[in-house]
């Protein structure tokens, strides 16, 4: 794994062929304990799913065993994987899932899909900057839903990548509107607005993806899940 790259995994959480794959082998003990505490069945076949394939991707790329691999928890809630130099991030919403991985920067990922929101103004308001409020509020009412999505994932991306969550403040990771590719500014403490990259992750027309990385040169990749 000496060359960089990033590998975004992507595809439905449930479908058909599910029983072609038993993802729930691919658990370890802990995990299997709480699959037995859910006791909706949805619920728990979307853990097992997500969680196994996690698994599995990991282990492909560490090469051992699914069930072995050491997944912890940082203090702000962000997974990792102990000891290892690989980094990974995984969102999903309603039946769609994405795991995005790479081996030389700590990566964050962020997955939506376009709806409308009666909430969207109060959101705008306290998760946008002053630059990216003036910027939506500019648009008709069907721009500024999708631009309220894509400005959102890379916030949402970005706050994740640094391993410290909404809590951060989203209004302090402003985007360039005209640019999305580009940060305007970021909290101090992680740098400056350049040491960042987004990359837009490409799914569908009903899907809205972006990553967040540090600043390097790397291979990518979309790999479609089984």
């Amino acid at each position: 794994m000496a060359e960089s790259f990033i590998d975004v995994w992507h595809g439905d959480i449930l479908s058909e062929e599910d029983g072609q794959q038993n993802y729930y082998e691919f658990l370890n003990d802990d995990e299997k304990v709480k699959v037995a505490s859910f006791t909706r069945p949805g619920i728990q076949k979307k853990y097992i799913k997500t969680r196994g394939v996690l698994r599995k991707v990991l282990g492909e790329y560490l090469e051992i065993k699914s069930q072995d691999i050491e997944i912890k928890i940082a203090e702000h809630g962000k997974p990792f994987v102990e000891n290892e130099a690989l980094f990974f991030n995984l969102s999903h919403t309603a039946n769609r899932l994405v795991i995005a991985v790479s081996n030389n920067s700590e990566i964050g990922i962020d997955l939506e899909q376009y709806k409308y929101r009666k909430n969207l103004q109060g959101l705008v308001k306290k998760c946008f900057s002053e630059e990216e409020k003036h910027f939506w509020e500019s648009l008709s009412a069907q721009q500024q839903v999708m631009l309220f999505y894509q400005l959102w994932v890379r916030k949402e991306a970005f706050v994740k990548a640094i391993g410290r969550g909404i809590a951060v403040g989203l209004d302090q990771c402003v985007i360039n509107p005209k640019q999305q590719t580009e940060f305007l500014s970021i909290p101090n403490e992680y740098g400056v607005a350049g040491d960042w990259k987004i990359v837009d992750v490409h799914l569908n027309k009903e899907d809205v993806c972006a990553l967040v990385v540090k600043n390097m040169n790397f291979n990518y990749k979309s790999i479609g899940l089984d």
